[in-house]
């Protein structure tokens, strides 16, 4: 629990830093979040360069709106919501990638007691928008109300697409 404390600390340090224009803290923040943005926006889309140029696009997007960023403690939320922005934007403008379903989600597969394999077929009956609720919630540990700020949707809504995509889960598992 201290070391949480303590990189959240230091996590709002670089962003505190970053917004003065030090591009050492910057890189910091880059190298610290990169792979989980990464991994979020492919699991959006399952398209490796699509979600590569998505993340990097909300990476130069965020370098000149870091100064908006009034809490420190909100960027891993600032940063997760314009990689989802960049990766809607994206799609809409390159029709030809078309989003597929999460790969596998280990999380919940032990929570539902699933192979991890059948789960990932399973998940190929969820929408986009599930999709994305399911990883924020399980896979990066999103709080329903930072699920809304970065989805741009109400904690309501929030709930009820993690409630219809649990039971479109629990549907087809209980199909097979």
């Amino acid at each position: 629990m201290e070391y949480l404390f303590i990189r959240q600390a230091q996590i709002e340090l670089w962003v505190l830093e970053a917004q003065a224009g030090n591009l050492k803290a910057f890189d910091q923040l880059y190298q610290h979040f990169y792979p989980q943005v990464l991994s979020f926006a492919y699991r959006t889309t399952s398209n490796k360069g699509l979600a590569q140029d998505a993340v990097q696009e909300a990476w130069l997007k965020l370098s000149t709106t870091m100064n908006r960023i009034n809490d420190p403690a909100a960027f891993k939320t600032w940063l997760f919501k314009l990689t989802h922005w960049q990766v809607l934007d994206m799609v809409k403008s390159n029709k030809k990638h078309m989003y597929t379903p999460l790969d596998a989600v280990g999380e919940i597969a032990a929570e539902t007691k699933t192979d991890t394999s059948e789960l990932a077929q399973a998940m190929k009956h969820l929408s986009l928008i599930e999709h994305q609720v399911i990883h924020l919630f399980y896979l990066e540990g999103f709080s329903l109300s930072e699920i809304s700020h970065i989805l741009n949707i109400a904690s309501g809504t929030v709930k009820s697409r993690l409630f219809r995509a649990r039971a479109a889960l629990k549907q087809v598992l209980d199909k097979d």
